[in-house]
C-alpha cells in the first residue's frame, strides 16, 4: 500500500505540517516523490513514524529520537519490546491509581474505611514487599532529600532537560566506545551529572548512591534510558556508585 501525506496525517493524527517538519529534520523521509511532486509513504515509513511517536510519548526530544533512530545497530523489535515494558509499567501505575480513586470514593461515602497508607497507593511506582528491599530504602533516601524548588519557566525547564540529555548522550558514547565506568572520561561526566542532580537534591554520598540504585531499578528511569542504550541504566549505576565512594 502507498499513502499520501494527507492520508498518513489522517491515520496517525500527526498534522501535515508536522510531517513536513519531520522530513526537514531528517526523521521521516517519504518512500518516494511522484512526478507531480507529491510525497508517498509505504509501510517502512509508517513503522518509522510509529517509532517517532512512541519515543515522543516516552518523553524523548526530537534530537534524542534522531540520534537513536540513526544508529546503524538500531533494532526496531528490541525498541518495541522496550516501549512495551515502559508502557506496561505506566499502565500498572494507572490501574493502581484508579483503584485508589475507587477506594477513596467508598471511604468518603462511608462504605469502606481506608487505611492511611492506602490514600497514597499508586503515586510512587514501587516494587512489592517480597522483592528487593533496597529499592524502598533508595527511593526513601532520595525523596527525603529533594530540594524545594521555586517555580521555573518552560524555557528553564527545557534547558535543564537539555543539559541532562547531553550528559546522558556523552555517557552513552563512552559506553559504546567500551570505556569502563571507572575511566577518567566517564567519571568526569558523572561529576557533571552529580552537579546537575544537585539542583534538585541535597547531595551526599548516601543520596547519590541511593539515586544510582534507582537508575537501574526504577521503571521511570529505565523508561527514559533503555531506549537510548539497553546497558545505560546499569552503567550509570556503576559509575555513580564509584563516584560517590571516591568523591562524596
Amino acid at each position: 500500500m502507498v499513502y499520501t501525506v494527507k492520508k498518513l496525517s489522517e491515520m496517525s493524527g500527526v498534522t501535515v505540517r508536522t510531517l513536513h517538519f519531520y522530513e526537514e529534520a531528517g526523521l521521516l523521509k517519504p518512500a518516494y516523490y511522484g512526478a507531480n511532486g507529491y510525497r508517498y509513504y509505504e509501510e517502512k515509513e509508517l513503522l518509522q513514524l510509529q517509532q517517532i511517536l512512541f519515543f515522543k510519548e516516552l518523553g524523548f526530544t526530537l534530537k534524542q529520537i534522531s540520534k537513536v533512530l540513526d544508529k546503524s545497530d538500531f533494532d526496531q523489535l528490541a525498541a518495541l519490546h522496550a516501549h512495551k515494558k515502559a508502557l506496561s509499567h505506566e499502565w500498572e501505575k494507572i490501574g493502581c491509581l484508579l483503584q485508589t480513586i475507587d477506594k477513596t470514593i467508598k471511604h468518603l461515602k462511608g462504605k469502606k474505611k481506608m487505611l492511611a497508607r492506602e490514600f497514597f497507593e499508586g503515586f510512587c511506582t514501587i516494587k512489592k514487599a517480597s522483592q528487593d528491599q533496597s529499592y524502598f530504602a533508595a527511593e526513601e533516601i532520595v525523596l527525603q532529600n529533594l530540594k524545594e524548588q521555586p517555580a521555573i519557566s518552560d524555557s528553564e525547564r527545557l534547558q535543564i532537560a537539555k543539559n541532562g540529555n547531553q550528559i546522558y548522550g556523552k555517557i552513552t558514547d563512552c559506553l559504546e566506545n567500551r570505556l569502563s565506568a571507572s575511566s577518567k572520561e566517564v567519571q568526569k561526566l558523572i561529576k557533571k551529572h552529580c552537579e546537575h542532580t544537585g539542583k534538585f537534591h541535597e547531595i551526599s554520598k548516601e543520596v547519590y548512591k541511593g539515586l544510582a540504585k534507582l537508575y537501574s531499578q526504577h521503571p521511570e528511569f529505565r523508561k527514559q534510558l533503555d531506549p537510548i542504550h539497553p546497558d545505560l541504566a546499569n552503567f550509570m549505576t556503576e559509575a555513580m556508585i564509584l563516584f560517590a565512594d571516591n568523591n562524596l
